[in-house]
């Protein structure tokens, strides 16, 4: 069975071609252009097995979506989420967003990549 992976980004274009680069190497992808779409979505569906989240979007960030998510119940709290970011997170940040999420990846020059080989090593576990 194909592992779900569910996208949450505002930037159109990294959405769509995360979900490209995803479907090829043969996983099932679910896309969401904010965190108020992606709540409704895992509140509807059976869940998924890997959550990519963007941290800065408008009307709700990243954040803002891990604390929702943390407060679901299980299976769905227990969901690995891999944070994808442009933003330099200070050491605090860093700390926090560690605490709370499985991988965090920097948007950049490797970023299919490291998201690929983040994807993967998350899904081992």
């Amino acid at each position: 069975m194909k592992k779900k992976i569910l996208i949450i980004d505002d930037d159109h274009s990294l959405l769509r071609l995360s979900q490209m680069i995803l479907t090829k190497k043969g996983y099932e992808t679910a896309i969401a252009a904010s965190s108020l779409e992606a709540k409704r979505m895992l509140e509807e569906e059976d869940g998924v097995d890997v959550i990519i989240l963007d941290l800065m979007m408008p009307t709700e960030s990243g954040e803002a979506f891990l604390i929702w998510l943390e407060s679901q119940p299980s299976p769905l709290s227990q969901t690995p989420v891999i944070l994808n970011t442009a933003k330099t997170l200070s050491l605090d940040e860093l700390d926090k967003f560690s605490q709370r999420c499985d991988r965090i990846i920097a948007k950049g020059i490797n970023f299919t990549e490291t998201l690929l080989s983040e994807i993967e090593s998350v899904l081992e576990k």
